[in-house]
């Protein structure tokens, strides 16, 4: 029975596969313990190759998954999920890459504590080739075992996203997705978006390991990166899928103004997105996130958490509460690129 089911979903990596499994079958945990589903997403690289290298080289203990049709990095993981043996579940990014003991130290809690998640830092990483942390810099503060056995310890739990923003950077027991059905919007972009919420709501005791142990590479070709796309208004399709399932969940009667403040996320959210990845940012679709977010949240300033969105985030906030005019859009916009220094 291996330990670990590292869940991989692939497309178009072949110039950074290799690393990622490099940095797998480096892993001090030994890769006995492991367990690798990799998806291949209808790649039309020469990812599969790279993927049948690694195969052959560890037949018992890598599975391959190849999609005839892309369909997203949400769908893959959730394949993945369905093959998956393991009483724990890592996910990878396949051109990110993780520090040697990685899996070592995430893994260890498990076996004192009941946790269903482990997390730990990451960090943005440019390098073209596979580099590690110098030990000075990889963090040395104390570990936290945290218990959310209160209402409000809970709700501060999610108002905080306290084991982070991706699926990546944590092992998760896989009973506990299955419990409570943690599963990924399929055919859609922005999938973490939907998942990590629901990871924050159920999850009542955590592991934070304060150590920087996940390479998250910043890919310049990545989906999320590339500008002047279509498939970025899939954030409003996951947002507004989230927002269903709390209320089909029941869980807005219990977490109204934690899951309001992640509404008010997914808002400012939603417009960085808009003036970073769009050359000729959408004043309707400005309005539409508008629309959303006051049907959701029709007054902010009563959400307690509201505060915390400061600095420009702060001012997209009181730009989607105030009467909405292309001129005032124009202004926000440009007043966001002079925060960021980006040149018109």
């Amino acid at each position: 029975m291996r330990k670990v089911s590292i869940i991989i979903p692939c497309y178009n990596v072949a110039a950074y596969i290799d690393r990622c499994m490099a940095s797998i079958a480096a892993q001090t945990m030994g890769m006995d313990n492991l367990e690798i589903i990799c998806i291949d997403d209808a790649s039309t690289d020469d990812t599969w190759l790279h993927l049948q290298k690694w195969e052959c080289l560890f037949p018992e203990h890598i599975l391959l998954i190849r999609q005839e049709v892309n369909r997203r990095q949400g769908t893959a993981r959730n394949i993945g999920l369905q093959y998956a043996s393991a009483d724990w579940i890592a996910f990878v990014d396949g051109d990110d890459w993780l520090e040697p003991d990685y899996l070592e130290l995430l893994y260890r809690p498990v076996t004192k504590y009941s946790c269903d998640v482990v997390c730990c830092e990451a960090e943005r990483d440019f390098s073209d080739t596979l580099v590690y942390f110098d030990e000075k810099d990889r963090g040395d503060g104390e570990d936290q075992y945290l218990v959310a056995d209160t209402d409000e310890a809970k709700k501060g739990l999610i108002a905080a996203s306290i084991v982070g923003e991706a699926a990546w950077g944590k092992i998760i027991r896989r009973k506990f997705l299955l419990d409570f059905q943690i599963f990924f919007p399929e055919d859609l972009t922005y999938e973490d978006h939907y998942w990590v919420p629901m990871l924050h709501i159920y999850v009542t005791e955590v592991y934070r390991i304060p150590k920087k142990l996940y390479h998250y590479f910043v890919n310049r070709h990545s989906t999320i990166l590339v500008k002047n796309t279509d498939y970025h208004m899939d954030w409003v399709t996951v947002w507004l899928m989230k927002w269903k399932e709390y209320s089909r969940r029941g869980l807005l009667r219990d977490y109204r103004e934690e899951l309001e403040y992640d509404c008010l996320q997914d808002a400012v959210g939603l417009i960085k997105m808009l003036i970073l990845r769009y050359d000729e940012p959408s004043f309707s679709f400005f309005q539409l996130v508008r629309e959303i977010v006051q049907e959701q949240v029709p007054d902010y300033q009563e959400n307690k958490y509201a505060e915390d969105l400061t600095g420009i985030y702060g001012e997209f906030l009181k730009a989607l509460y105030a009467p909405a005019d292309r001129t005032g859009f124009l202004q926000i916009i440009k007043q966001a690129k002079q925060y960021w220094g980006i040149e018109d």
